[in-house]
């Protein structure tokens, strides 16, 4: 793909500088039959110094082809030689009566009068000739053998003796003239350049015409460095074609066309900040240069400044153009869309041409390609798989096309795969760009078949490979691994190997093949961030982020190219690998609910409002924080801070022997009752963990243990499930067991559990974004677990007198309690963030809909309780129960980051959420309904 913009672009671009550089030269008809032969007699004869057969045969000459002004000269030249000045001024007059022009003419024209030898005999003596006499005389021999000179093609002849001609008489600027064209002639142009400056310095009278002539020289100077970089670009030698247009701007600034040589050529040899650099240069000299700017605008999402790439083609396609012009520079900023893998941004620019496919000029094949480049841009819009990483191969920069008109060729930019069949390699290039990645395989394979000599297909073919399956990602390393055996020193090769090796998840072997690219002095400057993300896989963190911090002070210094979203990602990364420790503490709020009634209408509970909350400490193990994944050991203590608590009524007592219920008939104030949970440390739950997040995937998986450190954790009532126990309890009491005893159980200090869980998250613009002001933004989790405690426990039974206290122990006995519970739950937020401010990395405020949704398989049993007189007892407790709840609603978050510095983006955060839920299912809608908020301190 190396000469694909220069094959449409430069021949064309340079053919059109040349035509003013070539007009300014008449050329006439050339010399052929009788008139050809006369005038080389004449030539010889003047040069064997035969004077007057050089007359005789250039007069002949003359009277056949009056119109060549070089026989003219040849003719006056004879005639001075002869000694017959008079005729021969009066020669050089009538050529230039005639139209004739040539710098020597009028110079001829003037010449002074030479006397033949019979006239000296006769003429009047007169005064000795002077020094001044002479040199004038010397100096217009030699400008006469200069003019001789230069029409028999003696050209360095011809420029020395105009050299010193002219020194001689610095106010004949024909010869200054004459001296330029020789060396011209010479094709040395520096030469003819330095003669230029001499002349106007010793004070040339044609001031305006030297000037002139050094404009037209420094266009064919440029003309001619223009052309050696092309012929160096098609042959890869991409240094000295670089060299070579940078010296063809600077002798003609003002033709856009060789700064777009020399933006091709730099982007070819991938210098593409210097191209970058070429382009804006190329925009100060004409800032409605739509070629200039659209390119540098590939040449931003190129090397990753999404911001400003966008920019440059929202600029371009607000720049007045063609209908043509305008349809594929909008076709070009929704290829840098997709490469950004910005896709609502892309189909927001491709929905113009979806509407009603344009009006094309050109043949069916123009217009089939151009629907096809629009359908194959919507579907890559809609597609679901990540984009490759940013190339030319993936990202192919425009071509330039250029069709003559009226007013001569006029090129634009379009895209790669818009410019008409140009084979199969171009055909891999556009299937490798829209992710058809196995058709462009096989266009690859075919265009190393037709070319198996051409570096750059089989090039290709190993970058397309690579973006295949296994085996071909296989033979992809296979075709690196022999390229690299025969050239060791390939940058590309082994930077393209290290990228095929990280999709490998072999960051060793990537880190090795990046370094040993650094190494060849030709790898890109950004390889450094390749190495820091290659050692972080490895689980080198402190390497990864010594770094990318050098990254930051190589940006500081100009070194290395990163825009503001740039620069926030490395340093996004050094925060995040540079953590090996944190604590997070929350706290949560459930406001309080209507009133429910119970299963039967036994009872009426009304729940208040209650906080909760969490700390906890991490810590990374560096040894096990690598690309397969984060372990992480944690401490947590969790209690209740707050508890409004609730009211109870009892309306119905119901016989657990025969089942029948009877009205409460005591008074309200007697059925109600209100009862708060214990809060602070007695309700506190200690928990110590370890959790292990599986690389990218979003799944983790954690154990804990569960120690309860408060004594209301280890202490509450028994009661049972079933109506058949209650029932021989009561009996045996011969009394109501719920209105006269009290079943308690405590644990011991020791006493504890166990917690396992297997979580998926799944997060979608829950960072910071800086290259945009709002962002949608989609998480939610699901998580699964079991937690069971099996413990020995001190079971107490109490009678209680009227008031329901304890008056009495009625047994004691020391058995076990066993919990356990089954759990699952899920919540989905999808809502749109808006950070306020144009450079703040602190606020954002995300409004957002929610749906959550739990489920609860709980069971609690004791075993072989014995209270006297009661024989040995096993039975399930009433809080055994099976449910789920669903509820959605709005909510808000708000988050503050802080602890930012220059080389990490904020390390800790406040997060504040407020939602409320509508319960929409499940057996216990209490659970699922109500206000809720939560504040979270990230450190």
């Amino acid at each position: 793909m190396k000469t694909t913009l220069l094959s449409t672009v430069i021949a064309v671009a340079l053919a059109t500088a040349a035509a003013p550089v070539m007009a300014q030269a008449e050329v006439p008809l050339p010399l052929s039959g009788a008139a050809y032969r006369i005038a080389e007699q004449a030539f010889a004869a003047y040069e064997r110094g035969d004077y007057p057969t050089a007359y005789r045969q250039s007069s002949e000459a003359i009277r056949l082809r009056p119109d060549v002004v070089r026989l003219r000269l040849l003719q006056i030249y004879a005639l001075q030689k002869l000694g017959r000045g008079a005729e021969a001024q009066q020669q050089a007059r009538r050529a230039l009566d005639a139209g004739m022009k040539d710098p020597a003419l009028p110079a001829l024209a003037a010449a002074p009068r030479t006397t033949t030898g019979a006239a000296r005999s006769t003429a009047v003596p007169r005064a000795p000739a002077t020094v001044a006499d002479r040199n004038n005389r010397q100096a217009y021999m030699l400008a006469t053998e200069a003019y001789a000179a230069y029409d028999a093609g003696q050209m360095g002849v011809a420029a020395s003796k105009a050299e010193q001609a002219f020194r001689q008489q610095p106010e004949q600027g024909a010869w200054a003239l004459l001296w330029v064209a020789a060396l011209e002639a010479q094709q040395q142009p520096e030469q003819a350049d330095a003669a230029i400056g001499t002349a106007l310095q010793l004070g040339a009278p044609n001031v305006e015409a030297l000037r002139a002539r050094r404009v037209t020289l420094g266009r064919q100077r440029a003309l001619l460095q223009a052309q050696q970089a092309y012929q160096l670009l098609s042959a890869g030698e991409d240094a000295a074609a670089i060299e070579q247009a940078h010296a063809a701007v600077e002798l003609a600034p003002d033709v856009a066309s060789y700064r777009l040589l020399l933006i091709t050529a730099q982007l070819q040899g991938d210098q593409l900040a210097d191209a970058e650099h070429s382009a804006d240069q190329a925009l100060q000299v004409d800032a409605n240069d739509l070629n200039a700017r659209v390119m540098r605008g590939y040449l931003r999402q190129r090397q990753g400044s999404t911001l400003r790439a966008n920019e440059d083609f929202d600029a371009a396609l607000a720049t007045p153009g063609s209908t043509a012009q305008q349809r594929n520079v909008r076709l070009l900023a929704v290829d840098a869309a997709l490469a950004a893998g910005d896709r609502v941004r892309a189909a927001a620019l491709l929905a113009p041409l979806q509407a009603a496919l344009p009006a094309v000029e050109g043949d069916a094949r123009t217009r089939q390609l151009l629907q096809q480049g629009i359908e194959q841009r919507s579907r890559a819009t809609r597609a679901s798989r990540e984009p490759p990483r940013i190339s030319a191969e993936a990202y192919p920069p425009p071509v330039q096309h250029c069709p003559s008109g009226d007013s001569g060729n006029v090129c634009e930019l379009v895209p790669a795969d818009l410019q008409g069949d140009g084979g199969a390699a171009q055909r891999a290039y556009a299937a490798y760009a829209r992710q058809d990645y196995a058709d462009a395989i096989g266009e690859a394979r075919q265009a190393v078949q037709l070319a198996p000599d051409d570096a750059n297909l089989q090039r290709l073919l190993t970058t397309t490979l690579a973006a295949g399956n296994r085996a071909q990602q296989d033979e992809a390393r296979q075709r690196l691994d022999t390229a690299l055996a025969q050239r060791p020193d390939d940058a590309g090769a082994l930077m393209q190997r290290g990228y095929l090796n990280q999709k490998a998840h072999e960051p060793a072997r990537a880190l090795a093949d990046f370094r040993a690219a650094e190494a060849t002095g030709k790898a890109p400057k950004s390889v450094v961030l390749d190495q820091a993300y290659a050692s972080a896989a490895i689980g080198d963190h402190p390497q990864a982020v010594m770094l990318l911090r050098s990254a930051i002070d190589r940006a500081d210094a100009g070194e290395l190219p990163l825009d503001a979203h740039q620069r926030y990602n490395v340093r996004n990364a050094i925060a995040n690998y540079s953590r090996e420790w944190g604590v997070i503490a929350s706290a949560g709020f459930r406001g309080a609910r209507q009133a429910a009634t119970n299963v039967g209408g036994a009872a009426i509970s009304t729940p208040g409002d209650s906080v909760f909350s969490t700390l906890e400490a991490f810590w990374r193990p560096p040894a096990f924080n690598d690309q397969h994944g984060t372990l992480e050991l944690y401490a947590r203590l969790l209690n209740t801070l707050y508890d409004e608590g609730g009211t109870y009524e009892s309306i119905r007592a119901v016989d657990p022997c025969t089942g029948e219920s009877t009205p409460d008939a005591r008074a309200r104030a007697e059925r109600l009752s209100h009862s708060r949970s214990t809060t602070g440390w007695p309700s506190t739950i200690a928990s110590f963990g370890m959790r292990y997040a599986f690389g990218q995937s979003g799944l983790s998986a954690g154990i804990e243990r569960r120690q309860f450190l408060g004594s209301a954790t280890r202490q509450g009532e028994v009661y049972p499930e079933s109506a058949a126990v209650q029932c021989r309890l009561q009996l045996a009491l011969n009394r109501p067991l719920e209105a006269s005893t009290l079943a308690r159980y405590r644990l011991a200090s020791g006493s504890g559990g166990w917690m396992s869980y297997l979580t998926y998250g799944y997060y979608h613009g829950t960072d910071l974004r800086t290259d945009v002001n709002q962002w949608w933004m989609v998480s939610g989790y699901a998580q699964g677990g079991y937690t069971w405690d099996d413990n020995g426990a001190t079971f107490t039974l109490d009678a209680l007198d009227a008031n329901g206290t304890p008056v009495r122990r009625l047994g004691e006995a020391n058995r076990r309690l066993h919990r356990e519970q089954w759990f699952a739950a899920g919540e989905l937020r999808a809502g749109r963030s808006f950070r306020f401010g144009a450079g703040q990395t602190h606020w954002v405020v995300t409004p957002y809909v929610v749906v959550g949704a739990d489920w609860l398989d709980q069971r609690s049993r004791v075993r072989d309780i014995r209270y006297p007189p009661f024989p040995a007892q096993s039975f399930a407790l009433n809080d055994t129960q099976r449910s789920w709840s669903l509820g959605a609603g709005p909510g808000v978050g708000v988050r503050y980051g802080f602890r930012e510095d220059h080389y990490n983006t904020p390390r800790s955060y406040l997060d504040l959420t407020v939602q409320y839920r509508f319960a929409i299912g499940g057996g216990d809608t209490q659970r699922a309904k109500g206000l809720f908020a939560t504040a979270i301190l990230y450190y």
